[in-house]
């Protein structure tokens, strides 16, 4: 009797919550290279790039929440509003397909945002949530408090930056500019002519490749320092640290830089030169490899 009676709860409960979720599934004319901007505080945002010129918005909406779709070919606007209460505590679950040459920006708060297709320009931004890019967008900015980042194959100018995540970027090329508090910052595959890497308490491994001219620059406080390169890398390399170890295979060891401290040097050159690669760091340890 109370199995029977649970089983019919279930089935009365199920309508009820099929009526709090509101679908959506909505189309406009888009340019090839348009702008997209998407807003959903809470949930998930989903975009993928496609051959169609339109924009299509799928998923469902939140009790409480409503979507306003509008703009013109060269600007679409996709927001979710609430129309009553806490716009933060109405989840929403949106799908975007856009004209894969656009420029998409996603904002949010509580919410989960994945990028993939899109060879334009990508920004996204959320509190609470991962983010994660993938594909030959030409320009990409990510940043997240609460929430691990991936990028991957991109290429431009990229800006990667978590608080309390770690921080990937895979086969990527062009200048990076990649940062966490706590968490790891791995780049591995691709080659850059310029990356700036920093952390605090999490640990960093490049195993990417460098220009002929390229700088490459790495701090952090805590965390350890790894770095891979091939045997005839040529570069020139500066490397300090306070009370960190260094551990040295593509040259000589270093030297400490004071009687009465336990700092730490090192500077060589490897190959004929050409890059540049310079490395800080307070109490972590420096690790420079072959690869």
């Amino acid at each position: 009797m109370k199995r029977a009676a649970l089983v019919l709860a279930t089935v009365l409960a199920g309508p009820a919550w099929a009526l709090a979720q509101t679908p959506v599934d909505q189309k406009r004319p888009a340019a090839a290279a348009g702008k997209v901007t998407i807003e959903n505080m809470s949930g998930s945002v989903k975009v993928t790039g496609w051959d169609r010129a339109e924009v299509q918005v799928k998923g469902t909406l939140g009790e409480g929440a409503e979507l306003t779709f509008d703009g013109g070919e060269n600007q679409t606007s996709i927001e979710v509003e609430a129309e009553h209460g806490n716009p933060m505590g109405i989840k929403s679950e949106l799908e975007v397909f856009v004209p894969a040459g656009s420029s998409v920006s996603v904002e949010g708060f509580s919410a989960t945002i994945v990028v993939s297709g899109v060879t334009g320009s990508v920004s996204a931004e959320t509190v609470n949530g991962t983010i994660t890019q993938s594909g030959a967008a030409k320009g990409v900015e990510l940043q997240s408090v609460n929430g691990a980042i991936e990028v991957t194959k991109a290429s431009g100018r990229i800006q990667a930056e978590a608080v309390n995540g770690a921080v990937t970027v895979r086969d990527a090329s062009g200048e990076l500019e990649a940062s966490t508090v706590n968490g790891k910052l791995l780049v591995t595959g691709g080659s850059f002519d310029r990356a700036a890497l920093e952390s605090v308490s999490g640990g960093v491994r490049f195993e990417a490749g460098l220009s002929a001219k390229a700088t490459l620059s790495v701090e952090s406080v805590s965390g350890s320092v790894e770095l891979f390169f091939p045997a005839g890398f040529g570069a020139e390399f500066s490397v300090s640290t306070f009370s960190g170890a260094i551990t040295n295979e593509l040259g000589p060891a270093a030297e400490k830089s004071s009687r009465w401290t336990p700092e730490k040097e090192l500077s060589f050159t490897t190959g004929s030169g050409g890059a540049r690669v310079t490395v800080e760091t307070l109490s972590g340890a420096v690790s420079i490899r072959k690869r």
